[in-house]
């Protein structure tokens, strides 16, 4: 028998157009990567907690590569010895992509501000601490003056209320020294709390 005579193949030509355009779309993606990839700058990041009031220090400063979106997005590295020196608006957490709005030359305390310490006693404070920043409301509490034999409660000052700027160690009774910021008109009430007893009522947002 002889051979069945083959019917050509006819050539798909639209595959070959697709394959070819995928092959450009893909070699374009890569183009685009890399051009964004070379358009990084390096802008400072923090490596450590900084506390809402706390200088910012070169210990705390690290480099990050970033694509940055808008102008004033990122704080490029060559800004480093400005920004040393300068507070938090807010408490900043490790890892945080520095901003300008971020950071202020105010110190703390500002003009008409005074910082007081208030010891306060383990069960006068919430149990989970406080932090950086935190608004407060800070309650004196009767004491006792006098002697054993005849003691006589000390009038507590007016509540006031305060900003948490930091916390010291406890001390051997557990007690803790919370650094508060007050206005000018709280500085009478917070330096006479100072020397009694406090407690110190954490309060949200808006209160």
């Amino acid at each position: 028998m002889g051979e069945v005579p083959r019917i050509p193949r006819r050539r798909r030509w639209w595959l070959l157009g697709i394959a070819a355009l995928l092959a450009a779309l893909a070699g374009y993606g890569n183009y685009v990567l890399i051009t964004t990839q070379d358009e990084r700058v390096d802008v400072l990041v923090l490596i450590h907690d900084v506390g809402w009031g706390h200088p910012i220090n070169d210990a705390d400063l690290g480099v990050a590569k970033a694509v940055p979106a808008q102008p004033l997005a990122s704080i490029p590295v060559s800004d480093r010895d400005r920004v040393i020196g300068q507070f938090a608006r807010s408490t900043l957490s490790s890892g945080t992509v520095l901003t300008p709005g971020q950071l202020t030359e105010q110190p703390v305390p500002g003009p008409g501000e005074r910082l007081v310490g208030l010891p306060v006693k383990p069960g006068h404070l919430p149990s989970r601490g406080l932090t950086a920043g935190d608004l407060v409301q800070v309650v004196p509490v009767a004491g006792s003056a006098g002697t054993d034999a005849q003691q006589t409660p000390a009038s507590p000052a007016a509540p006031f209320r305060a900003r948490v700027l930091g916390i010291g160690p406890p001390d051997s009774a557990g007690a803790v020294t919370v650094d508060v910021v007050v206005g000018g008109d709280a500085a009478a009430a917070a330096t006479s709390a100072a020397a009694g007893q406090v407690v110190v009522v954490q309060l949200g947002p808006g209160a």
